[in-house]
């Protein structure tokens, strides 16, 4: 299924990038080029194959088409890549000069769809994690709240690999004492009965008081009317962001220490 992802998002790729080029918008192409190379290849694709071993060949042959893709606009490196991808040289092969330009195929919005959720997922996991302390620690079971009708025996592997989970389950309700981290589409669940709480809600507590410190004297500069008659402007616009970020900061710990009152 990764194969099918990818090549799905490849030909998007293709698709926009000749659209671009067609209307001479190279610097969108490049951009259509790089978010899909670097934000969803590398980032995602690569990463999503270490629990998909069958697809490296796949994701292989998708990138040797990519470096034709990518070839106006990065010449020399993307001749380099493809004459090794294609194991010849240029003197005995054809140059990637006179290969045919990639046109897009009909697009899989379906496996789209699936992937998306299973990133969502991880990522969801990956925070919830956050919460309590784990980080990039492996941890032994999470439990995710799907929309109907989703195919979790292909998803489950994915999860369990790049969250670091040894059991993923499947749930339709939230389950008890556990911490919570809400996306668009799904809810992900980590138990708290085998963590040491007051531990976390110590180190919470903590960043709430230096949160506190921190806004009181962001306030009393810029509520100084000598202050910011005479500060730069520059210095007090720095002043009044690294405020909201400290609100900003303060509400998402708050609702940490509610979440965990609650439990």
């Amino acid at each position: 299924p990764l194969g099918r992802y990818m090549l799905a998002r490849f030909n998007i790729a293709v698709k926009e990038t000749r659209e671009y080029m067609d209307i001479y918008r190279f610097n969108d192409g490049a951009t259509t080029l790089y978010r899909f190379l670097w934000g969803e290849f590398c980032d995602w694709g690569i990463e999503l194959s270490k629990a998909d071993k069958n697809s490296i060949s796949e994701l292989g042959s998708i990138f040797k088409a990519s470096m034709r893709l990518l070839h106006p606009f990065m010449p020399f490196i993307t001749e380099n890549l493809y004459m090794r991808l294609s194991q010849d040289s240029l003197e005995n092969g054809d140059s990637i000069m006179i290969m045919p330009y990639p046109t897009a195929s009909e697009i899989d919005d379906e496996v789209i769809s699936q992937f998306d959720l299973i990133m969502e997922a991880i990522v969801s996991i990956r925070r919830c994690k956050t919460l309590i302390d784990k980080g990039n620690q492996k941890i032994e079971k999470a439990s995710i709240k799907l929309p109907l009708g989703v195919d979790t025996d292909m998803m489950k592997p994915f999860i369990e690999k790049l969250a670091k989970v040894e059991e993923i389950t499947f749930v339709d309700s939230k389950i008890d004492n556990c911490v919570t981290d809400v996306s668009d589409n799904l809810e992900s669940f980590i138990s708290t009965d085998d963590i040491d709480m007051s531990a976390i809600i110590g180190k919470l507590t903590k960043q709430k008081e230096k949160l506190e410190k921190e806004i009181a004297k962001l306030n009393g500069m810029l509520n100084n009317e000598r202050f910011v008659a005479n500060a730069p402007e520059q210095v007090i616009t720095q002043n009044r962001k690294a405020l909201s970020d400290a609100m900003e900061k303060m509400a998402k710990v708050e609702d940490e220490l509610k979440g965990f009152a609650k439990d």
